[in-house]
């Protein structure tokens, strides 16, 4: 009986310990891992932990302000009188909503879909009902406060353009984030990012460094107190090459006509006017526009959201003709002092030519030919010359690229050749195809930006320069400005042309006579175009050619004219290149010639006068 007693006391002793050794690895398993977690990864649980507690709510900084050269401001933030609405603290939702719409006159599918809005999101969470009041709204508001519960008015950020529509293609405007924006920018706290101009391709530079706010919150995410914040770094303020003076003058002379004018200092390549027409109004947009205004905006048969200065592809017409004459004088095909006969026609095989002048010019030289404009004396320098030779030298100008502007939009035009037709006809290039090329129609395209930088190389002595419009700075806004290389043309052949250009506006036979121009001593030199955009038939030639009056609209000839000033005087370099473009406008010497003489006097007369930007040495570097 002893021995079964032992027997047990030995078996429980051995459970026992079994029993024990079990607990003990339990607690010391349950001990690591306490360690660990409390120890080892306190860091990690505490981090989670206070994600949970603590909201980081990202803050917009200040946005950067946009000036012109003179520092008159164009873009800059301005109030945006807002409401917000607390549903929690409201007692009657939808009576409150329909109180609120009496003062910022809401019509009823308006309420309905705040309503919505509203009961999607938590009950303590602000909803804005409305923003960009005006201060007599935001003021009856005001005075409703204390028969409204819940309902609080809020003071914001907007954008506000003082030019709206006389700088809206160069500054732009501002509108809402789209995924797309995000992959381009980044995320960012603002609710609006740039659109277009300045705006969209600074937008990094403007939008400035996000600050952010650290609020503590309970588990139902309401928040407590706040911990800590960072109200980040403004963006940065943009002065522009752009003379405000200047632009608004050049967009009201170009009044309700559809077209652009770009003007350039010829030696730096600062744009000091880029005008499109029509235009659109930048406020609009950015405070919101609805969508019936905007599908008439996008239908619009004169396309006012496009930039035609930098984006509108124009024949070029008879102001090519410097640069066939300067192909044809390099190629040695034809000399300076050589004379064509003009009798109004030119023939090429069966196809038939013609000359703006019916009656033709009669004998003519190349610089009678440039200043009076005579198609038939350039069909036939075209063809001795070849479209290789026109091609290569249009190409030294610019035409068929992009020319560098810091603005996007801007298009590379098109200057044809035996490979462009192939590639784009596959066919080769026909002869009669180099005749037309000879006065500036048939393939080729270029915009008006174009058409003011060949000005300027023709001004400046031949240097290649890049049009910018925002000055250099420290902050590496843009890195290049000024003159380039020599593109080397003769100095020879570069007089020879500018003495056709002043004669073509200061000689009596000279197409833009009408409007030569004398501002203290200075003069313009220059060169008119009238491209035609339709098919003249034979019969219409004999029965009398339709005037631009007796057409549609969309039928009459584009208007041009390039030009620059002060004349070549030694005290009086030229320094101002201009080129005009009126869509459909008609003859270039009596529409588009008279407007830039008009904003060349002006500028001209501008006190104080636009002065080049010299970047400092640090700015050369960067």
């Amino acid at each position: 009986m002893i021995r079964g007693i032992e027997k047990d006391e030995i078996d429980f002793s051995r459970r026992h310990l079994l029993v024990g050794g079990g607990q003990a690895a339990v607690f010391t398993i349950l001990l690591a891992r306490l360690q660990y977690l409390q120890i080892a990864q306190s860091d990690v649980y505490s981090t989670l932990s206070d994600a949970n507690r603590i909201n980081v709510v990202p803050l917009a900084p200040p946005r950067g302000q946009i000036l012109d050269r003179h520092g008159i401001i164009l873009a800059e933030n301005d109030h945006n009188l807002q409401v917000e609405i607390i549903p929690e603290q409201v007692a009657d939702l939808r009576a409150t909503i329909a109180y609120l719409a009496k003062i910022l006159d809401f019509s009823e599918a308006r309420q309905r879909d705040l309503l919505q809005t509203i009961k999607r999101q938590p009950s303590f969470r602000a909803t804005r009902i409305a923003e960009n009041l005006s201060w007599r709204t935001f003021a009856r508001l005001n005075l409703q406060l204390p028969f409204m519960t819940g309902v609080a008015p809020r003071v914001g950020d907007k954008r506000i353009y003082h030019y709206g529509e006389t700088a809206a293609h160069v500054v732009g405007y501002m509108g809402g984030k789209t995924a797309r924006d995000i992959r381009t920018f980044g995320a960012t706290p603002a609710a609006n990012v740039g659109r277009s101009g300045i705006e969209r391709k600074y937008e990094a530079t403007l939008r400035g460094r996000a600050g952010v706010r650290q609020l503590e919150v309970n588990a139902y995410g309401r928040t407590v107190r706040e911990l800590a914040g960072d109200a980040g770094a403004a963006g940065a303020d943009l002065r522009l090459t752009l003379d405000i003076r200047l632009q608004d003058f050049a967009a009201k002379r170009l009044g309700r006509r559809s077209g652009a004018i770009v003007v350039l200092d010829a030696t730096s390549g600062e744009v000091l006017t880029l005008v499109s027409n029509p235009s659109f109004n930048a406020n609009q947009l950015s405070h919101g526009i609805d969508t019936q205004d905007w599908n008439r905006l996008l239908a619009h048969d004169r396309k006012p959201l496009l930039n035609k200065a930098i984006g509108g592809l124009f024949a070029p017409g008879s102001t090519f003709k410097m640069i066939v004459a300067l192909a044809a004088l390099e190629a040695g095909v034809v000399s300076p002092d050589e004379e064509f006969v003009c009798d109004g026609t030119f023939t090429l095989a069966d196809e038939l030519f013609h000359c703006w002048k019916k009656e033709g010019h009669g004998a003519i030289a190349m610089e009678g030919a440039i200043a009076q404009s005579c198609d038939t004396y350039f069909y036939e320098v075209a063809l001795r010359t070849g479209i290789d030779h026109i091609e290569r030298m249009a190409k030294r100008f610019g035409f068929g690229q992009k020319l560098g502007l810091d603005l996007a939009g801007e298009k590379s035009g098109t200057m044809p050749g035996r490979d462009w037709k192939r590639a784009n006809y596959d066919t080769s290039w026909r002869a009669g195809e180099t005749v037309i090329t000879g006065i500036g129609q048939g393939f080729v395209l270029t915009t008006p930006l174009q058409l003011a930088r060949m000005t300027a190389i023709l001004a400046n002595g031949g240097k290649a320069i890049t049009p910018f419009i925002v000055q250099p700075s420290n902050n590496g806004t843009n890195a290049t400005s000024g003159a380039g290389a020599d593109i080397g043309l003769p100095s020879a052949h570069l007089r020879l042309v500018q003495r056709a250009l002043y004669g073509a506006v200061n000689r009596a036979d000279g197409t833009g006579y009408g409007s030569s121009l004398l501002v203290n001593g200075a003069r313009m030199s220059g060169k008119t175009g009238t491209v035609q955009v339709r098919r003249i038939s034979s019969a219409e030639r004999e029965t009398g050619v339709f005037t631009n009056r007796e057409l549609d609209w969309h039928l009459r000839d584009h208007a041009l004219f390039v030009g620059y000033a002060p004349h070549n005087a030694p005290r009086n370099a030229p320094r101002y290149a201009i080129s005009v473009v009126v869509e459909h406008g008609g003859a270039g010497a009596q529409v588009a010639a008279p407007i830039a003489r008009d904003v060349m006097v002006h500028l001209l007369s501008l006190k104080p006068a636009p002065q080049p930007f010299v970047p400092t040495n640090k700015q050369r570097a960067g």
